[in-house]
């Protein structure tokens, strides 16, 4: 047995390295089918092996993820047509001349006709006329539209793939590989659509087959073998159907396999294909209502009277079952969708299989906290979220929330990327007092916040000792950090794929205009401009200024952050809407001693304009930005200085001073209302220049 199997493997390989040789042989082995006489028991393995064949097509059909993945099937079907029809001929032949075509056909007319010739002719002509009107009529016509649409829709596809390598999405290797997957399916569809015609023509030589089988059948019987009417037409037709049979059921597998590539739409998501059982599986049980509404019908049906109460009833109880089953699963997938995750158990008793390869914004609690507590910060901290997203135009992720053991009671973190970007103190106990309100008096209940909370300024008290103190509660604190955390950490969401995104809309809205700035501007230049905006807290929502700004000035600038403040300049009356108040635009100015200061310290590199301070000048500014903009101001002021200052003084004040916006004279029209609210002054005893370096 073992050299048995071991001489098949051989033969297997050898056939599998000279693949053409066995495909060559196989298309010769049809043409000798035709017209030389094969034995009976040859016969029989062959019709075997072609109900083999169509089983085994219909099966990889369906386990395609998408129907480029056989790109041979026209030729394929080809062959399988050949095949198919040469032992039409040679069953055919067998029947003609001997009367006998093997046990296949026979036991298949036997089993067919069971002792009816009428009931067996019905059948096969009932099964022929499904395969030939509808299922192969069907996929034609697929075929045909199919093909028409993937050649309408290439040179859109060439010219998406060209503008994504212009933006330096994709790379070359992969441009070329798109565009040969592009010129495959255009090839496979237009083969299909000619290929049906072989299916068609199937179906149509088998009912002319029959019919030469049946006639010729009786008339030699009859008049060369001496049989009587009877006898020829029971051989005869028992003979003929199943040889029609054994021709029509392989015919109909092929049909339908046709029908499910050419129908088949690839449904891919994170990367993973799904097969067509997969989808249609998930795609009927994603609605559990229609089951349920389905089982009512049924329900009704029964009431009908003279219906089968019991069989209704039946499958009432099951729909009803698998959509009350399905409702149940979809409130995991819920919750999970809502992003609610418990961090993974580190103690060794088991292998973590699984991993998030994207944790973008995570929100951290302890599995001790109250729960109510935390949805209702979760919901609050996501309408700041949505409110930046809808004011600023930023591309924000999801929220993923997480509890976590190593976490103190009462800590809250927000991370980006596992990075903790915000920790804050969360209780329902205590509520914060500004350090200040104590006038340097010892509270003994009063907890000081820590520092590595950020929390230096604040002072913890039970919440029933607050008196008439300005008190802050926790929730309040952690939803005005979390938004200017969410407005510092935006502009690295603004990335390529962002950037394609928004350069995809204007292509949609004003095309011309997407060209353009395609032509003069890359992709990266624009996401830089874009990231530099979003920093300052600049709405991106004017898209168009944005893009008709930069293609005025890019093409004589390289410097993305004087392609802001162009931009800037630009969106003036976005800028001046969005900080001014009731009163008018509340600004800050410096002296012109303090801005001759800070133009003595600017320094300019071949990549940025930035500052080299003095100490003492440094400090002095620090404490005059305290003063002038507290983190929990009444109203919004801005800072307000000359052109050549705002983009570096911006950058220094970036970590720190995030909330503070840095404004220049240019970006504020003449009808603008301005209110002054002082002006920074940084001469105080300063030392010389020379031997300072920045702070």
């Amino acid at each position: 047995m073992n050299q048995i199997i071991n001489f098949l493997n051989m033969v297997a390989l050898s056939a599998m390295r000279r693949s053409e040789v066995v495909g060559a042989f196989f298309v010769i082995a049809i043409v000798f089918m035709m017209i030389t006489p094969l034995p009976t028991g040859l016969v029989d393995v062959l019709i075997a092996v072609n109900i083999c064949i169509s089983c085994l097509l219909i099966m990889l059909a369906m386990h395609l993820p998408r129907p480029l993945a056989f790109s041979t099937f026209p030729a394929v079907l080809l062959l399988t047509t050949m095949f198919r029809l040469a032992l039409s001929i040679s069953t055919t032949r067998l029947i003609l001349l001997n009367q006998d075509a093997g046990h296949i056909v026979e036991a298949f007319g036997q089993f067919v006709v069971g002792g009816n010739l009428a009931v067996g002719l019905v059948i096969f002509l009932i099964l022929t006329v499904v395969n030939f009107l509808v299922i192969t009529k069907g996929s034609e016509r697929v075929a045909e539209v199919g093909a028409r649409f993937t050649l309408d829709a290439m040179p859109g596809k060439q010219m998406s793939i060209d503008s994504d390598l212009r933006a330096n999405l994709i790379s070359v290797y992969e441009a070329r590989n798109r565009r040969s997957e592009l010129n495959k399916e255009s090839q496979l569809f237009g083969a299909m659509d000619g290929a049906m015609k072989f299916v068609n023509g199937d179906a149509i030589a088998s009912l002319i087959i029959v019919a030469i089988n049946m006639i010729g059948g009786i008339s030699i019987g009859v008049v060369q073998h001496g049989m009587t009417a009877g006898d020829a037409l029971q051989l005869y037709t028992v003979l003929t159907i199943g040889d029609g049979l054994i021709a029509q059921i392989p015919a109909l597998l092929i049909s339908v396999t046709c029908g499910m590539i050419i129908t088949r739409v690839p449904n891919t998501e994170a990367g993973v294909e799904a097969n067509i059982g997969r989808e249609i599986a998930e795609q009927i049980t994603s609605q559990p209502k229609a089951w349920i509404i389905a089982a009512v019908a049924m329900l009704g049906f029964a009431a009908l009277p003279g219906m089968p109460t019991g069989v209704f009833i039946t499958i009432a109880i099951i729909c009803g079952a698998g959509g009350m089953l399905q409702l149940q699963r979809a409130k995991p997938k819920a919750e999970e969708q809502g992003a609610v995750a418990v961090a993974p158990e580190m103690n060794g008793k088991e292998d973590l299989r699984t991993f998030s390869p994207s944790r973008q914004f995570v929100l951290q609690f302890h599995p001790g906290q109250n729960s109510a507590l935390v949805d209702a910060l979760v919901s609050e901290i996501r309408q700041r979220r949505n409110r930046l997203v809808v004011q600023f135009g930023l591309t924000l992720p999801s929220f993923i929330i997480e509890y976590v053991d190593h976490l103190q009671p009462d800590e809250f973190r927000f991370t980006v990327y596992d990075v903790p970007m915000l920790k804050a103190t969360f209780t329902q106990t205590h509520v914060a007092v500004d350090v200040r309100q104590f006038n340097g008096e010892d509270v003994p209940t009063a907890i000081s916040g820590t520092t590595d909370r950020q929390e230096d300024q604040w002072v913890w008290l039970p919440a029933e000792q607050g008196g008439e103190l300005a008190t802050v509660s926790s929730m309040t604190l952690i939803t005005e950090r979390m938004e200017r955390a969410l407005q510092s950490c935006g502009p690295q969401f603004i990335g390529l794929q962002e950037t394609k995104a928004i350069l995809g809309w204007l292509e949609s809205e004003q095309p011309e205009l997407a060209q353009e700035m395609q032509r003069v501007l890359t992709l990266t230049r624009f996401s830089a401009v874009l990231q530099r905006l979003a920093s300052e807290c600049v709405p991106l929502r004017a898209i168009r200024v944005i893009a008709e700004t930069l293609i005025e000035h890019c093409q004589h600038e390289r410097d993305t952050n004087v392609l802001t403040d162009y931009v800037r300049i630009a969106l003036k009356s976005q800028i001046y809407h969005q900080y001014c108040g009731a009163d008018g635009l509340q600004v800050w100015l410096l002296t012109p001693e303090s801005e001759g200061l800070l133009r003595d310290g600017l320094r300019q590199t071949q990549t940025e304009t930035f500052f080299a301070l003095s100490n003492e000048i440094s400090q002095m500014l620090v404490q005059q930005l305290h003063i002038a903009f507290p983190l929990r101001a009444p109203e919004q002021a801005v800072l307000l200085v000359a052109q050549d200052l705002r983009s570096p003084l911006r950058t220094l004040l970036r970590e720190e001073f995030y909330h503070v916006p840095v404004l220049s004279f240019a970006e504020i029209s003449n009808a603008a209302k301005v209110r002054v609210m002082g002006r920074f002054d940084l001469e105080d005893d300063l030392e010389p220049m020379d031997n300072e370096h920045a702070a």
